[in-house]
C-alpha cells in the first residue's frame, strides 16, 4: 500500500525567489481538479507542465491519520484527462499552482505557490518523512507562520472549495 507521510508548513511571507536554492529549483506548474467522490476518500486529476512538456495523472487518496494517507496514482493520457475532467466536482474550483522543488540539508522540499482559487492563495512548504514525529529542520531562508500538518483547511481538497 503506497503511504504518503508528510508535514506541511504555511509560509508567513513571499520568499525571495532569487535565493540560490529557489532560483535553481525545479518548477512544475499544476492544474489540479477534484472529481465527484463519496465520503472522505478523494479522486483527483492533474495536468503538470515541466520544461514545456505536459503530463497527466489520476490519483485516488484515502486519509489514514493526521499527515498520513494512502495514495494510488497512475499516469493517464490527455484524452483520458479531458474525459475525467467532465466528472469534476462542481463544488470545488480548479487549483492552479507552481511547485518549486529543491533540496536543503539533504532533504527534498516542495514549495507550492497556490495561485487559484484566488480566495485561498497561499504558500505551503511540504516535506515527506518516514515517521510523523520525525524532526524536520526547515530551510532557514523562508519565513513560517506555523505548521499546518493535518489541518483540513490547508489540504488541497479544502483549498479547492474556495
Amino acid at each position: 500500500m503506497p503511504i504518503e507521510i508528510e508535514r506541511k508548513f504555511l509560509l508567513a511571507a513571499v520568499p525571495d525567489w532569487n535565493h540560490p536554492l529557489l532560483r535553481s529549483a525545479t518548477v512544475i506548474g499544476f492544474e489540479q481538479i477534484y472529481l465527484k467522490a463519496d465520503g472522505a476518500e478523494e479522486e483527483r486529476i492533474r495536468r503538470s507542465r515541466r520544461d514545456g512538456v505536459d503530463s497527466y495523472h489520476y490519483a485516488h487518496l484515502r486519509p489514514l491519520s493526521k499527515g498520513t494517507r494512502e495514495v494510488i496514482e497512475k499516469e493517464i493520457d490527455a484524452r483520458e484527462y479531458e474525459r475525467l475532467r467532465l466528472q469534476r466536482d462542481p463544488a470545488r474550483q480548479i487549483i492552479v499552482k507552481d511547485r518549486h522543488c529543491f533540496t536543503w540539508q539533504g532533504r527534498f522540499f516542495e514549495l507550492d505557490d497556490i495561485k487559484q482559487p484566488v480566495t485561498r492563495r497561499c504558500l505551503l512548504l511540504e516535506v515527506e518523512i518516514d515517521r510523523l514525529a520525525e524532526e524536520v529542520p526547515l530551510p532557514d531562508f523562508l519565513r513560517y507562520e506555523r505548521e499546518v500538518t493535518g489541518e483540513t483547511p490547508y489540504s488541497n481538497a479544502a483549498i479547492a472549495l474556495g
